[in-house]
């Protein structure tokens, strides 16, 4: 399978070329004013499907043989993943299947049928979900070199789109975004700080990071859904060495900040797209902010498919 380096996540993204959009990286505004950085966001909940998902699911379906059509592709998603893997299917003419939580959001289980995938309901755990794939053929929503290697390609823009920042935060799941992110900011620019944002009920990632040895999810539940993936065999390594930081947030200051960017930003972001805003704007940011003497700061924005009927603020 190879392993996700500089050369693999240029390769993702001269195949992505023309298929995922060059996301635009916004003035972050009143933040900037919050945190006392520059801050900047990268918008990936205006990729198409809605979140930096579509890359890798694309990535790794450009790949496949022409075979896989009499097949099809699987995977196992609470929503984007299902949503970006059913898109990239659909366009090299594959049938999709996607194993899905039975409390994911109904707003991602309606666009992952739109998006024309079979949808097979399983219990809202890890195991539940693995046990419902056992002997089909995955396209895995973070563990694969491929899909890493496709979502590592933010890192790659970010660099062309503000060559003067200064550090990335980035929300931390199954590790695949800031495993591809961090793998392309190291082997460009080494002194460009990662540091991945994490919701302390499934604070797997910084609990793995401090002990250097892969940790079991929790299984808890956070209004971030899209960060309950346990880091993966692949993506665990790459976290150790090359993400400088993980920090976590509570649920109130995951909510409260959502609200904040839909509210005073006008952007509409998903929970675990508020993970990292509300890293950033914390006191254990700031802090390493100041000793490092960052100013200029990414925060990636990791998608935007809200449920508008279960807002953690209605």
């Amino acid at each position: 399978m190879g392993e996700v380096s500089l050369s693999s996540i240029r390769s993702a993204a001269d195949r992505l070329r023309g298929a995922a959009r060059l996301t635009p990286l916004l003035d972050g505004g009143e933040l900037s004013r919050e945190t006392g950085c520059e801050i900047r966001l990268k918008m990936e909940s205006m990729q198409r499907s809605g979140s930096f998902k579509f890359r890798g699911a694309s990535n790794a379906v450009a790949l496949l043989p022409e075979s896989t059509a009499t097949r099809g592709v699987v995977t196992h998603s609470s929503g984007n993943h299902a949503l970006a893997l059913a898109l990239a299917a659909r366009t090299r003419g594959f049938p999709c299947t996607v194993v899905m939580p039975r409390d994911a959001p109904a707003s991602k289980r309606r666009a992952v049928e739109a998006a024309g995938a079979a949808i097979i309901t399983c219990e809202p755990t890890m195991q539940a979900r693995e046990a419902t794939l056992a002997g089909a053929v995955v396209v895995p929503p973070f563990d694969h070199v491929d899909v890493i290697s496709g979502q590592g390609t933010i890192g790659l823009e970010i660099l062309e789109q503000w060559p003067e920042v200064q550090a990335v935060v980035v929300p931390v799941g199954g590790g695949g975004l800031v495993g591809g992110i961090a793998t392309a900011l190291k082997a460009c620019r080494p002194e460009v700080a990662v540091i991945g944002a994490e919701p302390q009920a499934v604070d797997d990632a910084a609990r793995s990071r401090t002990s250097g040895i892969r940790q079991p999810p929790t299984n808890a539940t956070t209004l971030a859904d899209g960060l309950r993936a346990g880091i993966g065999a692949l993506t665990f390594p790459i976290l150790r060495d090359r993400v400088d930081h993980v920090l976590t947030v509570d649920e109130p200051e995951i909510a409260a900040w959502m609200r904040f960017t839909f509210e005073r930003l006008k952007l509409v972001i998903e929970a675990s797209a508020a993970v990292g805003v509300a890293a950033a704007t914390g006191p254990a940011f700031r802090s390493l902010a100041r000793e490092a003497g960052w100013r200029r700061v990414a925060i990636v924005i990791c998608g935007g498919n809200v449920d508008l009927d279960r807002l953690p603020w209605t």
